[in-house]
């Protein structure tokens, strides 16, 4: 044999061993473990895009596992990253509806409020569903988990969403007044101060309504 073929031999030989060698190795598509430590290193390096595609691609392969509930509750984190505060709020609920007695299911409660938040208008004159449901899953937050750690981000927040929602009522019932509508007007500005009391737009609601006594 010349020394060419000989050589040619001799690499096909090696390349069939390689082959051989890596097919008997560990596949990741197979290991839900290292696909969510690969994960992880998607979301610390924002390759956010083939993150969300591992994570999805553990919870329909392996369901039952362990890492089944983390790579929900890692896929919500991304679309919270993106900014996509929609998608992160459904995320999250799909989390607490799947996994409740999960122990992040106080996170997930506390991050879907927060998505909530974060996807409100801050305009008034919008659509304020957002801040609805983050008022009510921030109250039902403080009320199932008083002591949490994120207590008092949540009562912060909740202020806010709320003094959002009264700032709503108000501006309808400045609305009715222009318009010479003062019963409706005052069905507003009490819903107001009954509904967030606490707020600092209840206060100035509660101070018209009792102009609107004296006149």
């Amino acid at each position: 044999m010349s020394l060419i073929r000989y050589t040619k031999a001799a690499l096909l030989g090696a390349g069939l061993s390689l082959l051989i060698s890596c097919s008997s190795a560990p596949i990741t598509e197979n290991d839900p473990g290292q696909m969510f430590k690969e994960a992880e290193e998607e979301i610390q390096n924002d390759h956010y895009i083939l993150a969300v595609e591992r994570l999805k691609s553990i919870k329909n392969k392996f369901p039952y596992s362990q890492f089944a509930p983390l790579a929900q509750l890692r896929l919500a984190d991304v679309f919270f990253l993106q900014e996509t505060f929609a998608e992160a709020a459904s995320a999250y609920e799909a989390f607490r509806d799947l996994y409740p007695k999960h122990e992040k299911t106080p996170y997930a409660l506390f991050r879907t409020a927060k998505s909530y938040f974060k996807d409100s208008p801050s305009q008034i004159a919008r659509d304020l569903s957002s801040a609805a449901k983050a008022a009510e899953a921030y109250r039902e937050f403080l009320r199932k988990y008083p002591s949490d750690p994120q207590k008092d981000e949540a009562k912060s927040d909740l202020l806010l969403a709320e003094d959002m929602l009264a700032q709503k009522e108000k501006y309808i019932a400045d609305f009715y007044l222009k318009a010479g509508q003062p019963k409706a007007a005052r069905t507003r500005l009490e819903r107001a101060v009954q509904l967030y009391p606490e707020t600092p737009t209840a206060k100035a609601a509660q101070k018209r309504l009792e102009e609107m006594n004296r006149k």
